[in-house]
């Protein structure tokens, strides 16, 4: 029920992403305890649901109503909101999700009963204050009937044209070929394993070496499983922008060939904001007011496009007035195939809730360079702090939270005596197999007390930076919640003040074997899988048994050379004296023979050395060259570049 209302009426600003515990949980309580206060004759709780037969399908909605006044003579139904504001005010304007949550429970009872009136009772109660008011209707069954139906018309019209968009796009997966001439030696192998691997619900690892073609041989089975309802969704899953280009080239090719399907980039939020300001404030940005009052418009106009990328969400955004990352979040809810980062999915700081928190459907994972994922989930799922960070939040808000900053001492005296440990032990470093129970309880003394203060001071300077180290809090006690035989609590000292705790996850196979629940089946792949055990043994538990393919290599034997000059030393204590010999041995290479040359250093320092003798003495005509700090258009531009030459 929740869900309809929510989806046909929606209206307001996107929030900060805060949303404070204290208060759900106070929330809770208040709400129980005004059920608590009803007559004997009040359920509380009241499951109920109504099934609407349609043309094409059956839509069932249920809920739960907070509670039923019922006896012999009239039946009223409650809804119960608790609310920040003042109740009185409240219920002379109610909020419409609220009303059309009431009616709707009010209609379903209604006509379980097969009455021709109804009483329909809203309750605002406030936590703080335990206040509360009251407004009370009695509708007719035949204005609730028109109210429910109107809602059903617009929920059902949404349905119905993404199953006539489904029938579409499964036709054109049906007829879909092959999009190039052949498969490449090995690409046949690769595209029927994972074709069997999704089919049966399990997990494969492949080992493919650059030139098989990973890519469409992973892509093109899942899209002809997703054309046989395997499926519901592709999750193309990749660590580096060239993966999610390269996805994007090959759905387009697909589409070349007369594919149909809706695909989704997702762009970071930092890269594809309107607004310079890091901080992302919600209350102020004007991309964010109002956005669910104007997502409707923007969604009537997805219809052009099939490929929705950062310049589609952008046109889109600067179009209709709205935030361009949260549109790409709303548009990959109707999209077949979302090609993003791994931390979509797996990262507890980002992952998209709206897919995994509720788990209705069934998604395939496409996991792209799978050699980057142990070292990204290690970092994914450990969390630090830093006691300078400590310290500075504590003087901004001394003076003027000074509760607050006692919570934040307390924490910074912990971390004092893990300095002196650190000394005692003559040792930077420390590492403990057990968690520091009193360090997470002092965290969780500042959290209790910094969630309630954010919840009451949604205006004040002081907001930004102690939402910002809430945060970093808060993810530090979720990991703890994480914290295994696979983790290591360590101290650092970092130089004469500052010091390091941190939560380190050493073995991410509990966490991932975990993770992996979220999708029907996944195909990891990497050139450099090598050995493949090893990759299995850090990434799952003995409890999950994933297939395994390694694939050789496309090119002809004979067309790899291996030349190891043996006489260069390349050590950082002698690399200097061999940068002559370098430039001059890749002068030689290169005028063999006439095409394209990649060569790779260990640091650009060194790289810079022996391009600048190249250009000294003008022995190549062209060099595309790397620099550090590129921009995300900069990189863009440098691997765009190698398509032109």
């Amino acid at each position: 029920m929740r869900d309809l209302v929510e989806i046909t009426l929606k209206q307001g600003d996107l929030s900060s992403g805060y949303s404070s515990r204290t208060r759900a949980l106070d929330g809770i309580r208040e709400h129980t305890r005004l059920q608590s206060l009803r007559p004997d004759h009040y359920k509380r709780e009241v499951p109920v649901s109504i099934t609407i037969e349609l043309a094409e399908f059956n839509l069932e909605i249920f809920g739960r109503i907070d509670g039923l006044f019922e006896t012999r003579d009239a039946i009223m139904v409650e809804e119960i909101k608790t609310c920040r504001n003042n109740p009185v005010e409240m219920v002379k304007n109610p909020s419409p999700l609220h009303m059309a949550q009431l009616k709707c429970y009010g209609y379903m009872v209604l006509k379980e009963k097969n009455l021709e009136t109804i009483d329909l009772l809203l309750t605002y109660g406030q936590v703080d204050s335990k206040k509360t008011a009251e407004t009370q209707k009695t509708y007719l069954a035949l204005e609730l009937k028109a109210f429910f139906d109107a809602l059903i018309f617009q929920y059902a019209a949404t349905i119905k044209n993404q199953i006539d968009w489904n029938k579409m796009r499964n036709v054109s997966i049906k007829h879909l070929p092959f999009p190039y001439d052949d498969f490449r030696d090995s690409q046949r192998q690769l595209a029927e394993s994972v074709y069997k691997i999704i089919k049966n619900e399990k997990i494969l690892f492949t080992r493919a070496p650059t030139g098989t073609g990973k890519t469409i041989a992973t892509l093109y089975p899942a899209i002809k499983s997703l054309g046989l309802n395997q499926i519901d969704k592709i999750f193309y899953l990749t660590a580096k922008t060239i993966g999610r280009t390269v996805a994007a080239k090959a759905l387009h090719d697909l589409r070349n060939k007369g594919l149909r399907l809706k695909s989704a980039i997702l762009t970071a939020k930092q890269k594809i904001c309107f607004v310079s300001d890091d901080s992302c404030d919600m209350e102020t940005c004007p991309y964010a007011q109002n956005y669910y009052g104007k997502l409707n418009a923007a969604m009537a106009d997805l219809y052009k496009y099939e490929a929705f990328d950062q310049e589609v969400f952008e046109i889109l955004g600067k179009k209709y007035h709205l935030c361009p990352f949260e549109l790409s979040l709303d548009i990959s809810l109707i999209c077949d195939v979302i090609i993003c980062d791994l931390n979509y999915c797996f990262d507890p700081r980002v992952s998209l809730k709206r897919y995994f928190d509720q788990n209705k459907s069934s998604f395939t994972f496409l996991i792209d360079e799978a050699h980057n994922l142990p070292d990204r989930l290690r970092s994914m799922y450990s969390a630090e702090l830093l006691k300078t960070e400590v310290l500075k939040i504590q003087k901004l808000i001394r003076d003027r939270l000074p509760d607050m900053a006692r919570s934040l001492s307390q924490i910074n005296k912990r971390m004092l005596r893990m300095k002196k440990d650190c000394i005692t032990h003559q040792s930077n470093f420390l590492e403990f197999d057990q968690l520091p129970e009193d360090f997470l309880a002092d965290i969780k003394a500042f959290n209790v007390k910094a969630d309630l203060w954010l919840d009451r001071n949604p205006e004040s300077d002081l907001r930004s930076p102690i939402l910002a180290f809430y945060f970093n809090a808060s993810m530090f006690l979720i990991i703890a919640g994480f914290f295994a035989s696979n983790y290591k609590f360590y101290i650092e000292r970092r130089g004469q003040t500052d010091l390091n705790a941190r939560l380190f996850c050493m073995d991410p196979s509990p966490v991932f074997s975990d993770l992996i629940k979220r999708s029907r089946s996944c195909v990891l792949f990497s050139a450099t899988l090598s050995p493949i055990d090893y990759d299995q043994d850090i990434l799952f538990t003995d409890t999950i048994d994933p297939f395994s393919i390694v694939l050789p290599s496309p090119f002809p034997k004979e067309n790899l050379g291996v030349f190891v000059f043996s006489s260069i030393k390349t050590t950082y204590k002698e690399r200097s004296f061999y940068y002559e010999d370098i430039a001059h041995r890749i002068k030689d290479i290169v005028a063999t023979k006439t095409g394209n040359y990649m060569v790779y250093f260990p640091s650009y320092a060194y790289m810079n050395t022996i391009v600048e003798i190249l250009d000294n003495n003008k022995d190549l005509s062209s060099m595309i060259v790397q620099t550090p700090y590129m921009t995300e258009n900069m990189r863009q531009n440098f691997i765009d570049s190698f398509f032109h030459n």
